[in-house]
């Protein structure tokens, strides 16, 4: 006799109020009493119960089919009872054809509520980006009924447990938005993006907003950098200046605030540097003067105050050297070259004897010495009218007991000689500031 066996169709609606009934089997087979037949169709059921246990039901278990499709999970639990009992009772054949009914049947359903998984995940994921809590609720839950092992519906199921805050954070934006008030836009929609990382247009938005945040920023800073320097607040100019530098750090305007603090800075050191040389002026110290005015002309070559004045300096300076190597030695000055040299200084000393009063002094000072150089001073020579003197360079004195002579202050040599006496020598130096000068010259240490 034939098997004969009834399937019913595996459903595709879970509102269904029908209750299938298991296989059932009509007849059985007569080779159900051979022995080798009946052993094969024994293990088949075995294999095929083990790829149902092992690998079918597990997925069978990540549905709620309870829940989902009652009917249906009572006719797969029928079917699997009938499966084993028939198998209990050696009805192989009709077990097998049960079992292979009860795999086809879970498959089918598997396949079916994978579609619905993901059609749910779908509708969940529209819902949530729309900030529809029940909807999303709705469609979350139906999703983890279908699959309650999947991380994607648990972890989204959470999220949407967010929406209520999302909510909010979406209203208050849009408050902040129609108020213009970027900064607390921007703060909102960066804690909304901390629970929703995906929203593609609000990374936009706050991209924008931060954009306009720093150029409203930037802008006010280069603002107060230029008001401080005005203010004369460099360093908060300064300060200013860095944090625009550290919004955007190639901005042509940073370049025009740095020229403007430099030029502020550079007119301070030059104020500063024409102040101290004012101020060494008025202590008739021309060697600060002249420090000073050359750092002003270094900062500012085309000052032609401070190039006038330094160049008054410099002749001061010069002629006051001057001076002090003439009054240093001031014999030479009896050398007429020398004196004309030094009458020269002090004809040239002369335009700036209401600026140095130092130099004034030492002019009137050299003016005497110059008068005095070249007078010239008594000097009576006194010895035993037997030594023959004489003044080297100068003249003879002769063999005298006392002779005044009429010499220039400086340095002479006075040579004595006598016959069959050592011969004498005299450095004298005859002072600029005496009327008469005396000196005793005899030869009187025999050979």
């Amino acid at each position: 006799m034939a098997l004969i066996l009834w399937v019913s169709a595996p459903k595709t609606r879970s509102n269904s109020t029908e209750t299938e009934q298991p296989l059932d089997i009509v007849e059985s087979s007569p080779q159900e009493n051979d022995n080798q037949y009946s052993e094969t169709l024994r293990q088949q059921y075995l294999e095929a119960y083990a790829h149902f246990e092992n690998t079918i039901k597990p997925e069978l278990n990540k549905i709620d089919l309870p829940k989902w499709d009652k009917p249906l999970a009572d006719r797969i639990n029928a079917n699997e009872s009938a499966a084993i009992k028939q198998f209990g009772e050696a009805k192989y054949a009709q077990a097998n054809a049960t079992l292979d009914a009860l795999i086809k049947l879970a498959e089918t359903t598997i396949t079916d509520s994978q579609k619905q998984f993901e059609s749910a995940m779908k509708n969940a994921q529209q819902a949530f980006d729309d900030n529809q809590y029940e909807q999303a609720k709705v469609a979350i839950s139906k999703a983890l009924m279908l699959d309650s092992s999947s991380n994607q519906a648990s972890e989204l199921a959470e999220r949407i447990e967010q929406l209520p805050e999302i909510a909010a954070l979406v209203e208050q934006i849009e408050v902040a938005k129609v108020e213009n008030n970027p900064q607390t836009e921007l703060t909102l929609i960066n804690q909304l993006l901390t629970l929703t990382p995906e929203r593609e247009a609000l990374k936009q938005r706050a991209q924008a907003l931060q954009t306009t945040l720093n150029n409203q920023k930037f802008q006010s800073l280069i603002s107060q950098s230029y008001a401080a320097i005005d203010d004369g607040r460099i360093e908060a100019a300064k300060s200013a200046l860095n944090q625009a530098r550290n919004i955007y750090s190639s901005r042509s305007e940073l370049s025009d605030v740095n020229m403007a603090i430099q030029q502020y800075e550079k007119n301070q050191r030059i104020q500063s540097s024409l102040s101290n040389a004012a101020q060494a002026e008025s202590n008739d110290n021309w060697q600060a003067v002249k420090t000073n005015l050359e750092q002003v002309i270094k900062e500012n070559p085309n000052n032609k105050t401070a190039t006038e004045k330094l160049a008054m300096a410099n002749n001061i300076l010069s002629l006051d050297k001057q001076f002090d190597d003439y009054l240093e030695s001031p014999y030479r000055l009896s050398n007429s070259q020398l004196a004309e040299q030094a009458r020269a200084a002090i004809n040239a000393a002369a335009a700036y004897r209401n600026q140095s009063l130092s130099l004034s002094r030492k002019s009137r000072e050299l003016e005497t010495v110059l008068t005095a150089v070249n007078q010239p001073v008594a000097v009576e020579v006194r010895s035993d009218n037997q030594t023959h003197i004489l003044v080297r360079g100068v003249g003879n004195v002769g063999e005298v007991e006392s002779k005044v002579i009429q010499l220039k202050p400086g340095q002479y040599t006075f040579e004595g000689k006598r016959q069959g006496y050592k011969s004498k020598l005299v450095e004298v130096t005859i002072p600029y500031d005496v009327n008469r000068f005396s000196l005793t010259l005899v030869c009187d240490e025999p050979i």
